[in-house]
């Protein structure tokens, strides 16, 4: 090997021009500092070089020795050991080991290094380049006499045959992989506002993030095209392996490097969305396949494998691309593949793949007979639109003359737009005193699905002494859960938070998969929405991460990801964390629209209009509030237009602009009549609680201090009454200021009480809407006293200070002695908290919230 092959192999790559700091991976680095080995592992595209590069940087603003080496297939264990010997000839203070055989030139090299006694790095990239005998010989030695002071970095796109197993377990290795290195869609969402400057709104972003399902490499060629090909702005809608540079991608970087043989196995295989080897074998005639699909899964991003399953999947953007020449399959030939993935499916009881498959194969009566059977597995899984496809295609006569069937059907249609069918089919059911016990049993469920739908609680009551008469401890698990769920949500609403949560606790005997998911996951809901009531946003979030990352493994979009994600953004809202609670929402509402429950749209609604309002953008939040109160009246659901309408009058006297805060106020009661009904009387009380909070918010905003009080009196006993936490702090809040507006001792010390209580548990709203009422109290008496708050960390307040300064990013960080990126980092937090997008905004709002002294 020449000098200057050596030098090149011992040069770093030149950093991306677009790379962007991805701070969950430095951190891994950081909490991993005692560690030898870190090695980086994931098919190509997946920014493992980028990654090395970044900490690389990292390691040498630190005053760590790094050397690099890129491997390739010509090192053999004696060229490796004289590459290494390079390599650290190019750091300061280098050791020259001379040319001794390859244990012994390493040996000595690690000898140098340890004694010394400065850290050092060593990064390996493109170490699947490296032959056999050298992973096993040279670098496996490398590994295990590595000194203390000496860590080695080492991309790759395989699993080396390394024990990095037992180098974890003792606590001196460390992984990434690709779960770890898919780009979050905050993250894409930062990159996508970087490259596009904002060109897409948080739906368009969110749809190309899951076109993309956080493949790096994959993003950036769609940002290509839509920065580049003509007529590419739809790209980011439906990004695209069929064309430009996506497809130039697939053909000359993968394609090209396949077999016929393998190819033309996966261009037959893409018709199906999930397979395990079995199906793929029986679909394509490769075999063994598994060794094939093993290999494909850890070379190329075309395969992805679940956690704790033998199914894998393509990657849509490959899949994409390899449909496109399935396309150009004769016909029969299709129909024939179609046919044989159909009959494996319903061999192995998969009705719902069955069944469109049968379809596409030409078999529309096989078809439909296999989707009657499917309908139980998709509804009682939460694949509501998918059931409801299903239905609409079914001849009414199949399933009219089948009791059993026809309350399948019932259980899809009570939960969406046609809930009344339902009930209908329901009381069909309940009415007839011949009913066995199990056909009562799916009747409520249906039936109290559907009146929950519409929020007649009322009547959801009423059905409580029907499951009394039921024998629960021989039904299905499926309807003991969804009886608790009921008892839950009737809980919930009277107060009773705790006892919702005990309700919900009881159903984790029965799990949460086949046909519990959807009830499961429903009751899951529940017990978020009861710490949120109560004030504890942070434990919402917490208690919803799990199922939220379980329920998007089917889908970001599927129905149960995205009910649960609506009270996950809520809670993250209240948590001061804007651009999450937006992003968790990112192209989610139409299907919360259509598979949500009232308490999930209001979340929805009320946490999108908040945050346009914390923003700046009055005029979205309030065509936000708009349509939700037009919904609520197509669908007479009078709670959602007291909340719409609530938010409204409130936004509208933050602008000053009374006249059509009141207008909406009076809307607001004469729709809240409708409560008084028996249907909906368990949701009257928490619907008086939000009507007095937004009388109250408006009396104060007109500076009438004495009807804003009465107002709170109301508001401070339902509170109360109800157990919600966070309602009876913001109700504190605003008597302080009522208190003070009034020349009454003591309103600072309460709103300082409020607020303090509020961020202990995680709620950063309170201090956030107290803010135009301190506006309001300022304009009309001398400024309150100066709350010291709970609200901002430590470090948060010291960044607060300097910026009010007038210090600039690298000022502070030279202060704080910390990077401008953690700098950055406290600075969003910041805006998002103090509900400010400029720097000058945060300082004035902190001012306001007396969290600056002057």
């Amino acid at each position: 090997m020449s000098a200057s092959e050596i030098l090149l192999k011992c040069l770093p790559p030149r950093m991306p021009r677009d790379a962007r700091m991805r701070p969950a991976l430095l951190r891994f680095r950081d909490a991993h500092r005692d560690c030898t080995a870190l090695v980086v592992e994931a098919p190509a595209g997946y920014g493992k070089t980028t990654l090395l590069l970044q900490w690389r940087l990292q390691w040498q603003a630190e005053g760590v020795r790094v050397a690099w080496l890129t491997a390739d297939e010509g090192d053999t264990p004696e060229r490796f050991a004289m590459a290494l010997q390079h390599a650290f000839d190019h750091a300061p203070n280098a050791v020259n080991p001379g040319r001794a055989a390859k244990f012994e030139a390493i040996t000595e090299l690690l000898a140098a290094i340890g004694a010394h006694g400065e850290p050092a790095v060593l990064i390996i990239d493109d170490a699947e380049n490296l032959p056999a005998p050298t992973v096993a010989l040279a670098l496996r030695y490398l590994l295990h006499n590595a000194p203390a002071n000496l860590r080695v970095a080492i991309g790759s796109r395989v699993r080396l045959p390394l024990p990095v197993s037992e180098m974890i377990a003792k606590g001196h290795g460390a992984t990434l992989g690709v779960k770890d290195l898919r780009l979050t869609l905050d993250e894409a969402m930062d990159i996508m506002s970087h490259r596009l400057e904002q060109r897409l709104d948080p739906d368009e972003c969110a749809r190309l993030h899951d076109a993309t399902e956080g493949w790096p490499l994959g993003l950036q060629l769609a940002l290509a095209a839509i920065e580049r090909e003509p007529g590419a702005r739809n790209a980011a809608w439906s990004p695209s392996g069929r064309s430009g540079t996506l497809q130039t991608y697939f053909v000359e970087s993968l394609m090209s490097r396949l077999s016929p043989d393998v190819a033309d196995a996966l261009v037959r295989a893409s018709i199906l969305p999930r397979f395990d080897v079995a199906l793929f074998e029986a679909l394509t005639g490769a075999s063994p396949a598994g060794p094939l699909l093993e290999d494909l899964g850890r070379r190329t991003p075309i395969l992805m494998t679940g956690e704790g399953t033998t199914w894998m999947r393509m990657h849509p953007l490959a899949r994409d691309f390899l449909l496109e020449r399935f396309e150009r399959l004769p016909r029969e030939e299709q129909m024939q593949l179609h046919g044989t993935a159909s009959r494996w499916f319903a061999g192995h009881e998969r009705f719902p793949e069955a069944a469109k498959h049968a379809l596409a194969s030409g078999d529309e009566a096989m078809a439909l007979k296999l989707a009657a059977r499917s309908l139980w597995a998709l509804s009682t899984g939460g694949h509501l639109p998918e059931a409801r496809e299903w239905i609409d295609r079914l001849p009414r006569e199949m399933w009219e003359r089948d009791m059993e069937l026809r309350l399948v059907v019932g259980s899809v249609l009570g939960f969406g737009d046609r809930n009344e069918e339902a009930i209908a089919i329901a009381k069909e059911v309940l009415d007839d005193p011949e009913a066995p016990q199990q056909a009562v049993a799916a009747a409520l469920r249906i039936a109290g699905g559907g009146l929950a739908q519409t929020d007649r609680l009322g009547q959801v009551e009423q059905l409580v002494p029907r499951w009394d008469q039921l024998d629960l401890a021989q039904l299905p698990p499926l309807f003991r859960i969804s009886n608790l769920n009921f008892r839950a949500v009737l809980a919930l609403h009277a107060g009773e938070g705790a006892q919702a949560r005990a309700l919900v606790s009881q159903q984790a005997v029965f799990g949460d998969t086949g046909t519990q998911r959807w009830a499961a996951g429903l009751g899951r809901s529940i017990r978020g929405l009861s710490l949120l009531l109560e004030g504890h946003p942070r434990l919402a979030e917490e208690s919803l991460r799990e199922p939220l990352r379980d329920a998007e493994q089917e889908g970001r979009r599927g129905a149960l990801a995205c009910v649960l994600s609506s009270f996950v953004a809520c809670a993250l809202f209240e948590c001061g964390e804007l651009a999450a609670a937006r992003a968790m929402l990112a192209d989610r509402l139409d299907v919360i629209e259509r598979c949500g429950f009232p308490d999930h749209l209001i979340c929805a609604y009320r946490t999108l209009a908040r945050i346009a309002f914390s923003e700046g953008d009055v005029q979205r939040g309030l065509l936000l509030l708009e349509a939700f109160d037009a919904l609520g009246k197509r669908r007479d659901i009078p709670r959602m237009r007291v909340h719409a309408l609530a938010e409204q009058a409130r936004a509208h006297a933050e602008q000053g602009r009374f006249e059509s805060a009141e207008r909406a106020l009076r809307k607001m009661e004469a729709v809240a009549v409708a409560l008084d009904t028996p249907d909906f009387l368990p949701l009257r009380e928490g619907c008086r609680l939000t009507m007095a909070i937004a009388q109250a918010s408006v009396a104060l905003l007109k500076k009438d201090a004495a009807g804003a009080m009465q107002w709170l009196e109301t508001a401070d006993r339902l509170a109360t009454t109800l157990n919600r936490g966070g309602d009876t702090q913001r109700v504190r809040a605003m008597r302080g200021i009522a208190t003070s507006m009034q020349g009454q001792p003591g309103g600072a010390a309460l709103m300082r009480e409020a607020i303090d209580m509020a961020s202990l548990s995680g709620d950063a709203r309170v201090a956030a809407e107290t803010r135009p009422l301190v506006a309001a109290l300022a304009a009309a008496e001398p400024p309150v006293a100066p709350v010291t708050s709970r609200l901002l960390t430590t470090k948060e307040g010291d960044v607060l200070r300097l910026l009010d300064q007038g210090l600039s990013n690298k000022a502070i960080g030279n202060a704080l002695d910390v990077s401008g990126e953690t700098v950055k980092w406290h600075l969003k937090n910041l805006f998002a908290k103090l509900s400010a997008t400029t720097r000058t905004q945060a300082v004035s709002r902190a001012r306001l919230l007396g969290l600056l002294q002057g």
